[in-house]
């Protein structure tokens, strides 16, 4: 099976004001409690309302903001904890959609991993490394989840994604070997060590994250938490949502 050049998808107008939004939090001009003007948001970009409304949507959705009844929008608390609730829930979707795959051994699905994951191995460009990560966690999600789970995925094309980039130049070589180990764990048919390496692997991206805001002065020092292994119950719910695998 062929694998097509991953290539960079043009943002729709509402993704770009989610991205725009999300810089002016990781560079500190926007704080907890601060209001988001969509007037002033939409003559600053010179785009309609409503790509700032689907915008603001999407980072409600991801807890960025809060916009209470007739009240307009605000940016909700953000902190270390925010990161880590964001990026503990990605990865327990993705473990779920990566035990699946492992648990059917797709012939197809494993030849275009096995080409990204060799893409992956020669790149040394962080731009393309990042483009092909995100494409080895479409193809996996694609493949390993259904209607309901990949909507709920989407919830977090907003927030992980720009906060997984902060950290990404320095932890390419980790990231690297999470990716090997979860590609191998599929090929060999072990869903439950690939659960358990694809979450470890995206919270240790959080915490990279989390240390990229602080470089930035958006967080104060915090403690780097060690990357937990995925306890024996979360484990337990995704073997028993495989029936058993």
């Amino acid at each position: 099976m062929s694998v097509p050049e991953p290539k960079l998808q043009r943002k729709r107008t509402s993704d770009a004001v989610v991205d725009y939004i999300l810089d002016e939090l990781f560079s500190g001009k926007l704080r907890e409690g601060d209001r988001v003007d969509l007037d002033l948001l939409a003559e600053t970009l010179g785009v309609s309302r409503v790509p700032v409304r689907e915008a603001l949507a999407q980072l409600e959705r991801d807890g960025v903001v809060r916009m209470p009844h007739h009240r307009g929008a605000f940016i909700a608390a953000f902190d270390a904890r925010t990161i880590r609730e964001a990026f503990e829930l990605y990865g327990m979707l993705n473990g779920l959609t990566s035990s699946r795959v492992a648990t059917r051994r797709d012939r197809e699905v494993i030849e275009v991993l096995d080409a990204l994951e060799k893409r992956i191995e020669r790149t040394r460009d962080v731009d393309e490394f990042e483009l092909l990560a995100r494409e080895v966690r479409r193809v996996v999600n694609l493949a390993g989840g259904g209607p309901h789970l990949r909507a709920l995925l989407k919830i977090f094309r907003g927030l992980v994604p720009a906060a997984a980039r902060l950290g990404m130049r320095d932890a390419m070589p980790q990231e690297r070997q999470y990716i090997s180990a979860e590609l191998a764990a599929i090929r060999r048919g072990s869903a439950a060590t690939a659960a358990k390496t694809v979450i470890e692997h995206i919270r240790y991206s959080g915490e990279c994250a989390i240390a990229g805001l602080v470089r930035r002065g958006v967080f104060e020092d915090v403690h780097t938490e060690e990357v937990p292994e995925p306890s024996t119950e979360l484990l337990r719910v995704i073997r028993a949502t495989l029936g058993g695998a």
